[in-house]
């Protein structure tokens, strides 16, 4: 409402508006610090003191990314609320991976901030490096989506117990000794590949280049997106 009735000599508002936003969340996150865990939705998200030191570096991340981005974008002459609405999504799919304790939540968190990350690099759609830059990421992007969730699979269905929260499989992993079985290690290849795409390190980074050359955005993001996905993919409860 506040974009469709203001004009461009508003825009410093709204710069504040985000940016305290994720302070106040910031602050708010600092005072739980050294609380009892706190599980919600059935046990398929927890909040405890491990899970907060990588929600606060991704608050910060996104924090410094709003100023760091307000000159480029009035340079640029792009719409500010949507960018800035893209980056708080994005930021909640952090804090929901953060947290995530089942294969589905560990799935959409990260598809959730991966898809404002996609709409971002092609933010300025007249720049044909953004293009092509956009281009490359939605791709590789999909590709690591399907392989990451078909190695999930993969872990879902060695278990044989219809559970979805990690501490279970992993129990069940361990007193049924299938973790040495073929179907587990088929698992972790594919959720490998996955993350290796997604996170870029040798022998998976020949897109990143294209795409840090091609978008300005992209080189702000990157930080807190691949540090959540390394905890939210790597932690057991």
């Amino acid at each position: 409402m506040i974009d469709l009735t203001s004009d461009k000599k508003d825009r410093p508002w709204f710069y504040f508006i985000f940016s305290t936003s994720l302070v106040i969340s910031i602050t708010t996150l600092l005072f739980r610090w050294r609380e009892e865990p706190i599980f919600s939705f059935s046990g398929n998200f927890q909040m405890n003191n491990f899970n907060e030191i990588f929600q606060f570096h991704i608050f910060l991340c996104s924090t410094l990314c709003i100023p760091l981005s307000v000159e480029y974008i009035e340079y640029t002459e792009m719409a500010i609320i949507e960018f800035l609405l893209f980056i708080l999504i994005a930021t909640l799919g952090g804090m929901f991976l953060c947290g995530a304790n089942d294969l589905i939540t560990i799935f959409v968190a990260p598809e959730c901030f991966s898809l404002c990350s996609y709409i971002l690099s092609g933010y300025t759609k007249r720049d044909l490096r953004s293009n092509e830059a956009t281009m490359k990421y939605l791709l590789m992007g999909g590709a690591s989506s399907s392989i990451l969730v078909h190695g999930l699979s993969w872990l879902y269905g060695s278990f044989g117990g219809g559970e979805i929260e990690l501490q279970e499989i992993v129990n069940g992993l361990i007193n049924t000794q299938m973790y040495n079985s073929p179907g587990i290690s088929i698992a972790l290849i594919f959720i490998t590949v996955g993350l290796g795409f997604r996170l870029s390190p040798v022998p998976f980074h020949q897109w990143t280049p294209d795409v840090y050359e091609g978008v300005w955005f992209v080189r702000q993001i990157p930080t807190s997106i691949s540090i959540s996905e390394v905890f939210g993919f790597c932690k057991t409860p």
